[in-house]
């Protein structure tokens, strides 16, 4: 029997975190390819608007869009890959809410330190308009809802390949349900609606109100928290996923 067998959820999420974070320190090659993607999509950030004198709407776009991607990418293989062990210790009385929760205690610092070195990278060369802290917040949280996306990826494919593939399709809507495809005043009642649902929208509504002339705090506010909860109903989906599949004897 395992350490967490039978354990309550908070305990065997410490353990099962704790195993996760040695794992990577042990592929510390992955785990640096992962976060060198951070300073070179903001350095390429900043040789394309490297005429503008600050930052533009397309720009906030770009950093929305490129923190979703980091945490689908950082996510989207590590319960597939595992699907053979977490059957196995779930039939020891594994707790899927506690495996949930310890891939995303662990991925979220890396979102993190990604977060920090993209906009690091930017703020270098561009002068990004607005309270620092806060833009890098709504990345963050952006990323977190990439992280949960990726997770419920994962817990639905059948192989790594398969859930890596799947990125780039999960990304697209986020691009066209935007206002950069189809100017808000022609959206249908579909595309306005599927447009809430979508992590990169909110965050770029972040770096929207902060770069105006008068920020909308409520609508800043409003931003947050319906990142953290696109990111819960993700994660809650991911545990649901993982229970509805019948374990392995």
């Amino acid at each position: 029997m395992t350490a967490t067998t039978f354990a309550p959820v908070a305990v065997q999420r410490r353990v099962l975190a704790a195993r996760y974070a040695a794992t990577l320190r042990g592929d510390w090659g992955t785990v640096l390819v992962l976060l060198a993607q951070a300073p070179v999509i903001g350095w390429l950030c900043t040789l394309v608007w490297a005429s503008v004198e600050t930052d533009t709407p397309s720009l906030h776009f770009v950093l929305a869009l490129s923190s979703v991607w980091f945490g689908c990418i950082n996510a989207c293989r590590e319960i597939v890959k595992e699907r053979a062990i977490v059957e196995r210790e779930r039939l020891l009385g594994l707790s899927m809410v506690a495996y949930v929760l310890s891939r995303v205690w662990v991925i979220a610092v890396l979102d993190l330190v990604q977060v920090i070195l993209l906009q690091g990278a930017v703020e270098w060369a561009i002068n990004l308009r607005g309270n620092m802290l806060l833009e890098m917040g709504a990345l963050w949280f952006a990323s977190l809802c990439g992280t949960a996306l990726g997770l419920l990826v994962s817990a639905l494919s059948t192989s790594q390949e398969r859930a890596v593939g799947v990125v780039p399709l999960l990304l697209l809507p986020q691009i066209l349900f935007s206002e950069f495809v189809v100017p808000a005043s022609t959206y249908t009642r579909l595309v306005a609606t599927a447009e809430k649902f979508m992590p990169v929208h909110w965050g770029y509504e972040v770096f929207a109100q902060l770069a105006a002339n008068e920020t909308n705090w409520a609508q800043v506010a409003l931003a947050y928290a319906a990142l953290g909860a696109i990111g819960a109903a993700l994660l809650g989906l991911t545990t649901l996923a993982m229970m509805k599949r019948r374990p392995v004897a």
